[in-house]
């Protein structure tokens, strides 16, 4: 009796543990069953299909296989606790297959015009319906027309008292009024600034809110000899890839090059600006969720009416007395515990890539790719709510406030083998990896490039007052060409006191200060703020510095410990920890461990 009982014991196990699977192709139909020969069309769909088994008990774990292909979201992906149960629940692409899930529409139907520009209409645009501010030809960001063209900048002359009436050392090429839509662009010492204009007329410009963060001093305000430019009329639209969109009329100008047929292209603009919510509740967490090997792209971020007046690091406000306010992530994970973003692209977004806000613990983003992003690239401790018509309310709307009670205290979440590039890409001071009032999050092993700030920023309290923030480990990263717009930062950037934190490993280099970073602050290695307290710094690789490998800014060397750093140790130097310096970046991926 006892071998057949064995038997059926072990039949039943592997009946219950039989995985369930279903598949998405742009070239399904919801209306079928969700097999590979019958696929669903939409990520919707499998979802219902996905909730529907769980309802009914369904135990064994369960994956939703995406197919090739560019899949236009109408709405964004919404996963809460009825998603999910304590099995695993992926979502993932097919074997090497890309698929592509987009917050974007196409455009089509360009007509030539005079002196090279192509016009598009755009009905679901008349009268602001669809103020789209990125666009996208085949995987370019497309630049607003913008005077002066290209990277070039101007500077401030005069600011009057209520920093609403500027004077530029240059002449505007026409008069601008309200109608146009045009912005002012300033970069401040580690920020900027972005309001309408009301009007302008030679050198000079009014705006429609004050060009500065209002009490904090002239570092995050516009004042005189500070660089800038003037963005999106559509007279400005006059060198290739510029484009102008008249919200009134629902016209979309574009500045081809000589030859250039734009028919002939793919062009995108975002309509959608979050992609994937991840929602769980306190006591009901999101658990057990899994992305794998999607591609997220192409989400907006409208500005707000006064504006982006930014503080630091995404986050933006009027002044030191109202609230500030941050920027939202494509990705937006609240609640959500042990899920995994793995081997996904984050890409062409107007704000932030991904964010891990409340309540998120133990979950991973691992080996994923994230590139031209508007803000920051990854977020922990993202503390948005919503605040309708005025952007994203930080928590109470206090800059540096701690979370309202422990239990909302992100803990133990892990950013690691990602690649993260062309961050601040709308709002240049943002930076790749952000970590602030959280418990014990991993930062290793990732490669952050090309940035025109901050590479890693951890810890957001000017001071040495206790919070959440602690024992966090940034390990082994592979940090370069940061820097390459402001000032005051660093390949990697602390404020505050973080108890049991560790930077250990690091290879930091090519970290720069533009001919136009304003302020006399310089760019480091790893600059330590105001308050930094509470460190281990070990086994770090820094060289080729704009300013020193290390600065301190009310704080000192006292408050933390260093073992064992090569700094200002070149490559080419028989010294240089070549061993150590090759542990650092992304490690080969296996997909069986992930």
């Amino acid at each position: 009796m006892k071998p057949i009982v064995l038997v059926l014991l072990l039949a039943g196990f592997a009946a219950a543990a039989a995985p369930v699977d279903f598949y998405v192709s742009t070239e399904g139909d919801d209306g079928q069953s969700g097999t590979f020969e019958a696929p669903f069309a939409t990520v919707q769909r499998a979802q219902s299909a996905v909730r529907d088994r769980l309802a009914q008990g369904e135990d064994a774990d369960i994956t939703v296989y995406l197919r090739d292909g560019l899949y236009a979201l109408e709405a964004p992906l919404h996963f809460t606790a009825a998603d999910c149960g304590q099995q695993t629940v992926t979502y993932k692409a097919y074997q090497n297959e890309t698929p592509i899930l987009s917050g974007g529409r196409p455009i089509t139907g360009w007509q030539p015009g005079d002196g090279g520009q192509w016009t598009a209409t755009l009905p679901e645009a008349l009268s602001g319906a669809w103020p789209f501010r990125q666009l996208f030809k085949d995987d370019t960001r497309l630049p607003r027309g913008r005077f002066p063209n290209g990277d070039a900048l101007m500077r401030v002359a005069i600011v009057d008292d209520a920093v609403t009436g500027i004077k530029l050392h240059e002449t505007l090429p026409v008069a601008l009024t309200a109608e146009d839509n045009a912005e002012l662009v300033v970069y401040q010492n580690w920020s900027i600034t972005r309001v309408p204009i009301v009007s302008g007329e030679g050198a000079s410009l009014r705006v429609s809110h004050p060009a500065g963060w209002i009490g904090h001093g002239s570092m995050t305000t516009t004042s005189p000899d500070k660089p800038c430019y003037v963005e999106n009329a559509a007279a400005f639209v006059d060198a290739p890839g510029e484009w102008h969109l008249d919200k009134q009329t629902g016209t979309l100008i574009y500045q081809a090059a000589p030859g250039e047929d734009p028919n002939q292209a793919r062009f995108i603009a975002p309509k959608l600006e979050l992609l994937l919510k991840v929602e769980g509740k306190a006591g009901a967490p999101v658990k057990n969720l899994r992305f794998e090997g999607l591609t997220f792209s192409h989400a907006e971020w409208p500005l707000p009416e006064f504006g982006y007046i930014g503080v630091q690091a995404g986050h933006h406000g009027t002044s030191m007395n109202e609230p500030a306010h941050v920027l939202p992530g494509a990705l937006q994970f609240t609640h959500a515990e042990g899920c995994v973003l793995a081997r996904c692209a984050v890409v062409h977004t107007g704000a932030s890539g991904v964010v891990l806000g409340a309540g998120c613990k133990n979950n991973r983003v691992e080996y994923c790719s994230l590139s031209d992003i508007g803000g920051n690239g990854v977020m922990v401790g993202w503390r948005g709510s919503s605040l309708a018509g005025a952007g994203t309310l930080v928590g109470d709307g206090s800059l540096s406030s701690d979370w309202a009670s422990p239990d909302l205290v992100p803990m133990r979440n892990t950013v690691a083998d990602c690649t993260v590039t062309s961050c601040g890409a709308v709002n240049r001071g943002c930076v790749g990896v952000f970590d602030a009032f959280c418990d014990g999050t991993r930062i290793s092993h990732n490669h952050i490039f090309n940035m025109p700030y901050t590479g890693i920023s951890i810890g957001f309290r000017w001071d040495s007052t206790e919070t959440s923030q602690r024992n966090c480990t940034v390990e082994n990263n592979h940090i370069h060409d940061v820097m390459k717009v402001l000032a005051d930062g660093g390949a990697i950037y602390t404020l505050g006191l973080q108890p049991g934190t560790v930077l250990r490993g690091n290879l930091l280099y090519d970290v720069h200060r533009s001919s136009f970073a304003h302020g006399g602050a310089p760019n480091n290695g790893i600059f330590f703020d105001e308050g930094s307290k509470g460190f281990l710094v070990e086994d770090n690789i820094i060289h080729n510095t704009s300013g020193e490998p290390i600065r301190f800014n009310q704080t000192g060397p006292e408050n933390l410990t260093f073992n064992n750093n090569a700094f200002g140790v070149a490559p080419e130097d028989p010294a240089f920890p070549k061993a150590r310096a090759a542990e650092a970046g992304p490690r080969q991926q296996d997909e069986t461990k992930s």
